[in-house]
């Protein structure tokens, strides 16, 4: 039975660019429909927490998906990792849980794996906008299957699953907070289909946007604090 979904799957991902065993993780969910959590002393990041953990737990006890998805540790690139069924390419996954509101999506080491040749192993854990830019300028690779993958599910209707690359996003917003630079809009972006963008057009939505926040940002500095600065180097 799985193998007849992948061979479909195969065929059918071509048009919305995404990867076969990603388009058959959203499936699997959605016919699945996890139990969502409840809030943890009022805060829905603790529930969300949770939620992520049983998405995993279902995938891993899947009799093919749990020869393919890794688990990651916590602040790391992704949630989970997962292998194709190629067993070769990998896919970063990003799980999001929502109630359809606008959520903070940014990642700049999420975005230079997307935008960029370099593997996970191969990226600083941490980096600047500066070592940002310059990794994407070095190391620019059009791929159109290599993408920063989220994988959302709605707390309201946990069937309400969608599996879709930062370069396919159409609802990216503009956030001129430096530690979220850029969100998504996921109850509009559901509504929509996925883009399909060449790199140009990819890094400028993307890095177009986090432009425009951090020039958002600056512009709202006081420029006696901007001065104070200078006169200390």
């Amino acid at each position: 039975m799985m193998n007849s979904i992948m061979n479909v799957a195969a065929k059918s991902v071509i048009g919305c660019g995404m990867p076969p065993i990603l388009f058959d993780i959203q499936n699997h969910l959605r016919e699945v429909g996890i139990q969502i959590n409840e809030k943890v002393e009022g805060e829905g990041r603790g529930g969300s927490l949770k939620d992520e953990g049983t998405i995993k737990k279902v995938l891993m006890e899947h009799d093919v998906f749990k020869k393919h998805v890794i688990d990651e540790k916590a602040r790391g690139m992704g949630d989970i990792t997962v292998l194709d069924y190629d067993e070769t390419t990998i896919h970063v996954v990003n799980i999001k849980t929502s109630i359809g509101s606008t959520d903070n999506c940014f990642s700049k080491i999420g975005f230079v794996y997307a935008l960029t040749s370099l593997k996970p192993d191969e990226l600083p854990k941490t980096m600047n906008y500066s070592q940002m830019n310059d990794l994407i300028n070095k190391y620019k690779c059009d791929d159109p299957m290599k993408d920063y993958w989220f994988l959302c599910v709605d707390k309201t209707d946990s069937k309400n699953v969608m599996v879709r690359g930062a370069k396919q996003i159409n609802c990216w917003i503009v956030n001129i907070n430096p530690s979220n630079v850029l969100q998504i809009n996921w109850k509009k972006e559901k509504t929509m289909e996925p883009v399909q963008r060449t790199w140009d057009e990819a890094y400028n939505i993307m890095m177009g946007g986090v432009k425009k926040s951090i020039n958002g940002f600056i512009k709202n500095i006081p420029e006696d604090w901007l001065e104070s600065k200078k006169n200390e180097l």
